[in-house]
């Protein structure tokens, strides 16, 4: 029934998350215009993302060899499987925990995503936690990109010390001044 109406892709806007789970929102457009949502939910990593409409399961997508694919169901087109697994492979909980790892290699053991606002960060041995903790306070929120806060569980190699840090993207400030009527 849906399989023959998608053609166009719209846009798409991330927006609910959960602690167990990873739970996008996907919009796109339609070719009559108007606007369609799905919910996308992954209810643990490296398991399958379900596609919703309406709490009602349409599919049950994977990514195998590079390509997105259906597993389970079949009204939706393949391009619009195509295009749900292209945004699913843009969200920053996919990038950012490499990102922090390549700025401190010789820091940080293991970065592990338990959802996308919960990541646990493992130090290396021989680290000194305590300037490890406010350096990461200091410069990780510069790399957030999403519109919500991240929870970081630090951990020391051993695992006697930690942290939890809850931090937000940080605002880019302009240096040009406001434009003022005159």
């Amino acid at each position: 029934m849906l399989k023959k109406q998608f053609y166009t892709f719209g846009f798409a806007v991330h927006s609910i998350t959960s602690l167990l789970m990873i739970e996008l929102d996907f919009f796109f457009n339609l070719p009559n215009g108007d606007i369609m949502h799905f919910q996308l939910i992954q209810l643990s990593r490296g398991e399958l993302w379900t596609v919703l409409d309406h709490k009602q399961v349409l599919e049950k997508i994977t990514k195998e060899d590079g390509k997105w694919k259906t597993l389970l169901g079949s009204s939706l087109s393949a391009e619009l499987i195509q295009n749900i697994g292209l945004f699913i492979d843009r969200q920053q909980y996919q990038t950012l925990p490499i990102e922090i790892k390549l700025r401190w290699p010789k820091l940080i053991e293991e970065i592990i995503v338990n959802s996308d606002a919960e990541y646990m960060v493992v130090c290396k041995p021989f680290v000194n936690f305590g300037s490890f903790e406010k350096m990461f306070e200091k410069f990780v929120p510069a790399m957030i990109k999403d519109e919500w806060a991240i929870n970081f569980k630090g951990y020391n190699h051993d695992f006697s010390e930690d942290f939890m840090k809850k931090l937000s993207r940080r605002e880019e400030k302009s240096s040009y001044q406001p434009i003022q009527k005159w």
